[in-house]
């Protein structure tokens, strides 16, 4: 996940788990330049556990899906006890409307209470209905998706009238009723044509309300579920990014700074080193496992072999080669941009000078807050 606001994730970047999480990770990126097998599993798993969906959002095609049969509950704590055993560290549970499922909140516990840090990620029209499950499942962040910052933009994009009322009424009572060990609340708008005139009425709506808010573009993958919008839809124009981001907080986040530069000087997203295989992976609702979040080949299934099994196998180091040498796609997702950018300084840097680089970055985001220096 990305960190803008440092001090909400307090939580996950000082905990045991995570610390380990990123020693795993540097000693994987070593192994493979060794030619290596992995010594741990990813950093990060992205876990869709169905693809039901009560939005019709015009750039996801997920909720087009009918097949059912998903992996059980019983899965999914299997599964959780492989990634304790390699040391997987954040899990982002999504669909579809993973609040669709009825056990959701017992395959967040399942992972929550092995240390992992879980982010559920929603479209948040059932955040009211389940606030309190939510609250009590584990789950360390709760990432809501927004396309707008008015009603006839967002309800437009998801084609589903009344739907921004809704869950503005969710995240009221989600806030409501706040504790130390709630979950930080992030909302997260995907970027498009259709709503890029929005972004500084967002930020300015979300500020000092939400704990983080994140911008997300949009993108396009034949292979996967992402293919609603034709292509005039899903140009950015980086003029109007600059613009709308300039008065905000946005204006200083790397992120989409990258983002505006890469679009003015090629059109496309920023090219950065890929980890999928090696600090990532997804599985779909029936167990699919992917190297790549945007599912381009499968290389296995939970259902058919263990998960190890699985992500140290010859067919999985084959497409991690194979990406590592050619990757023939950019994206940008908020996910894969905070992983590659760590993933660089963790191939390239010692340990002592990486533990002085962020410690220094993290001095730099208490000094904004807090008037005295982070020892």
């Amino acid at each position: 996940m990305r960190f803008n606001n440092f001090w909400c994730y307090r939580r996950i970047l000082f905990s045991k788990g995570f610390a380990a999480a990123v020693r795993a990770s540097r000693k994987n990126l070593r192994a493979f330049e060794r030619d290596r097998p992995p010594v741990a599993g990813p950093y990060m798993a992205e876990l869709d556990v169905t693809y039901q969906c009560n939005c019709r959002c015009q750039m996801c095609q997920r909720w087009r899906d009918p097949r059912q049969n998903e992996l059980s509950l019983a899965e999914y704590r299997t599964l959780a006890a492989r990634f304790d055993d390699l040391r997987v560290h954040q899990i982002s549970i999504a669909g579809g409307e993973p609040l669709m499922r009825g056990d959701v909140f017992a395959v967040i516990q399942a992972f929550a209470d092995r240390g992992m840090s879980v982010n559920l990620c929603t479209n948040g029209m059932l955040l009211e209905k389940y606030q309190r499950e939510i609250r009590s499942s584990g789950a360390t962040c709760v990432t809501v998706s927004l396309d707008g910052a008015t009603a006839e933009c967002h309800d437009g994009i998801r084609g589903m009238p009344g739907s921004y009322r809704q869950i503005m009424r969710g995240i009221r009572a989600f806030l409501d009723r706040r504790v130390k060990t709630m979950p930080i609340l992030r909302v997260r708008m995907t970027i498009s044509n259709r709503n890029i005139r929005e972004i500084r009425a967002f930020c300015r709506k979300w500020k000092n309300v939400a704990d983080d808010i994140l911008l997300q573009p949009v993108h396009h993958c034949g292979a996967a579920y992402y293919t609603g919008m034709d292509d005039a839809f899903r140009h950015l124009d980086p003029a109007t990014i600059t613009a709308q981001i300039s008065p905000t907080a946005l204006a200083q986040d790397g992120y989409m700074g990258r983002l505006v530069q890469s679009l003015a000087e090629s059109g496309s997203f920023p090219h950065t080193p890929c980890y999928a295989g090696l600090l990532m992976t997804r599985i779909d609702p029936w167990g699919h496992v992917y190297p790549c979040l945007e599912q381009h080949v499968c290389v296995g299934s939970v259902r058919a072999n263990d998960f190890a099994a699985i992500w140290n196998s010859a067919r999985f180091n084959r497409e991690r080669r194979r990406l590592a040498a050619n990757r023939p796609c950019r994206c940008w997702y908020n996910n894969t941009a905070l992983i590659g950018h760590f993933g660089q300084l963790l191939a390239n840097t010692n340990p002592q000078r990486l533990w002085t680089r962020f410690r220094n970055q993290v001095g730099q985001r208490f000094q904004s807050v807090f008037p005295y220096k982070l020892l």
